[in-house]
């Protein structure tokens, strides 16, 4: 499996995605990143990653035009105009748009840090997600998957609660839908299968979260749903009283 990361000078963000993702993929995964218009790697991009144990050697800023030839399995777009200039470069190949700020256009002190740490949790679950989709479906270039899991109006609900609480508990769920926990843990088990929650064990309960690593248009459409439909929340709650 190849991946490709994208932004616009290919000296911050898509080198320290380059670099985080070769730490956590496996051998059979070839990282590389690229520049629609490369400088050089920003010294407080390296020492960003050098802070965390991450290995910073042999990294440097390359020009797209380097990989033309190349044939990706994914390619993920870090900022607007790398996006905008290249996702129609890449239409055959699943193209994932995540919209990182640069930080070096930030004045903030730890804005390097802050974006390492960002992507470092992003990349985990993308990669987490792929180790788990070799017979699943996933959302990562299937628009009309997405709005196929939209659409349920159960599985709506716990998306948008989701979104809300930031991590519910199993138990919140069916006391906030009224339904049986095996119907909501089924539904719910959908919704990790096609990466859109994620979820971990503590105990004998089970909690869900959005998956950070969806892609970003995917994730205003849930919290743009959440924002202008608060009756999907109101009719939760009203539920329960």
């Amino acid at each position: 499996m190849k991946i490709l990361f994208l932004c616009s000078a290919n000296s911050a963000r898509s080198i320290m995605a380059e670099a985080l993702c070769r730490q956590f993929a496996s051998a059979e995964i070839e990282v590389s990143s690229a520049g629609t218009d490369p400088t050089k790697p920003e010294p407080a991009a390296l020492e960003a990653l050098q802070s965390m144990g991450i290995a910073t050697d042999g990294l440097k800023s390359k020009a797209l035009d380097e990989f033309a030839d190349t044939g990706f399995d994914y390619v993920i777009s870090l900022c607007d105009r790398a996006r905008t200039e290249c996702q129609a470069d890449f239409s055959g190949q699943n193209f994932i748009a995540w919209d990182f700020p640069d930080p070096v256009a930030s004045r903030a002190r730890d804005a390097f840090r802050k974006t390492a740490q960002e992507l470092s949790e992003r990349i985990r679950m993308f990669l987490l997600i792929l180790s788990k989709s070799s017979t699943a479906p996933h959302l990562y270039n299937a628009p009309q998957e997405f709005f196929k899991v939209m659409a349920d109006p159960l599985r709506l609900q716990l998306i948008v609660h989701t979104a809300q609480g930031g991590e519910v508990c199993v138990c919140d769920f069916v006391s906030l839908t009224g339904m049986s926990q095996p119907k909501v843990s089924r539904h719910l088990a959908q919704l990790r299968e096609y990466g859109v929650l994620l979820d971990r064990k503590q105990g004998r309960w089970v909690y869900y979260r959005l998956n950070p690593a969806l892609p970003d248009w995917m994730a205003k459409i849930i919290q743009l749903t959440l924002s202008h439909n608060p009756q999907l929340i109101e009719a939760q709650q009203n539920e329960c009283v």
